[in-house]
């Protein structure tokens, strides 16, 4: 029996790690083959609300863009409930193919990591890109007859607790910039959420509630008709095409301190092949940029955007530092 001496030890290590490299390098040729011809099937996007409200409604008007610059059928499944996160749990869980993907808004991820402990972080997932961005606004029906956000704000202080600020969901991006204007302009409004943006449109425009807060431009038809009066916003609308609401007065305006927004991407669960996030992003920019896209977002309110993979997530990373802080401030009772 041939002893092992220090020469043949060393022999086997660097053996079984050039096999190791040899393998892992096979594997990698072998993934990025796999892709060569991807996509060659039906993509499935998930939603994480209900058809009807402002996520849904723009990934319908993106569908269709991205299913020409896939090549292949496109089909949006509404997968509801626990505030946006059954979805978002469905795609984390799903295989990490490129044929599964979460199609939301950013602050989904942000305010339900900020508020409550979930199975999933913003690390979670890899970033597709980025294709429509907007702040979030407050609407009012005209019949309340409120003439602006500090209207409404000083009406709530004179009835504590009566007033109802409408919000989709608790935890998002609605719900903070709730808690922002009630704690800083130390307004008194009811906060209600409604279990979805479809609902909460609803609520508007059947003037059941006082202020409606929802990212912009959902119901913007309605305030083109006269139905609703647009009364304030969490950040700049001066890119809305809807002339009259460009110079309304953002929070900061009002001395609140907070800027409230969201901008609605893609999602792949994590793991999903370096070869197949650069094919999955390829698509979405083509389809950002489509004239077909574009045309979508104008009539809608905004014009599309494009952001990188890289961009999308740091957008994560900044609202989640805005929500902590407004949480730690307001929402911690």
């Amino acid at each position: 029996k041939t002893p092992i001496n220090g020469k043949n030890l060393t022999f086997i290590r660097w053996s079984k790690m050039i096999f190791l490299i040899i393998f892992l390098a096979t594997i990698g040729i072998m993934m990025q083959t796999s892709f060569a011809g991807f996509p060659d099937k039906t993509i499935r996007l998930i939603v994480p609300w209900k058809a009807g409200g402002g996520t849904d409604t723009i990934a319908r008007g993106f569908v269709g863009a991205f299913a020409d610059a896939a090549g292949v059928d496109v089909v949006i499944s509404n997968v509801v409930g626990g505030a946006g996160s059954k979805g978002v749990i469905q795609v984390q869980q799903s295989k990490n193919d490129g044929y599964t993907l979460l199609l939301n808004g950013t602050d989904t991820i942000i305010g339900l990591n900020t508020f409550k402990k979930m199975p999933f972080t913003a690390d979670s997932f890899e970033y597709v890109g980025g294709m429509y961005t907007t702040p979030t606004y407050v609407l009012a029906n005209k019949k309340r007859g409120y003439t602006s956000l500090s209207d409404a704000i000083e009406k709530s202080k004179k009835r504590p607790g009566e007033l109802i600020a409408g919000v989709a969901a608790k935890y998002n991006a609605h719900d903070v910039m709730a808690h922002a204007i009630n704690g800083y302009a130390g307004a008194k409004f009811r906060i209600v959420a409604f279990g979805g943006g479809a609902n909460l449109k609803k609520a508007v425009l059947g003037n059941e509630i006082d202020i409606c807060i929802i990212h912009a431009p959902v119901a913007l038809a309605a305030v083109k008709e006269g139905i609703l009066d647009v009364i304030g916003t969490g950040g700049s609308l001066q890119n809305i095409t809807y002339g009259p609401a460009k110079n309304m007065k953002t929070l900061n305006d009002l001395n609140i301190p907070a800027e409230i927004g969201v901008t609605r991407g893609l999602y792949a669960p994590k793991g999903t092949p370096k070869a197949g996030m650069e094919k999955l992003s390829q698509i979405m920019e083509k389809a950002a940029k489509s004239e077909k896209f574009n045309k979508f977002g104008n009539n809608f309110g905004f014009s599309p955007v494009w952001l990188t993979g890289k961009e999308f997530r740091a957008l994560h990373d900044d609202g989640m530092g805005q929500y902590a802080d407004i949480k730690a401030k307001f929402m911690s009772k």
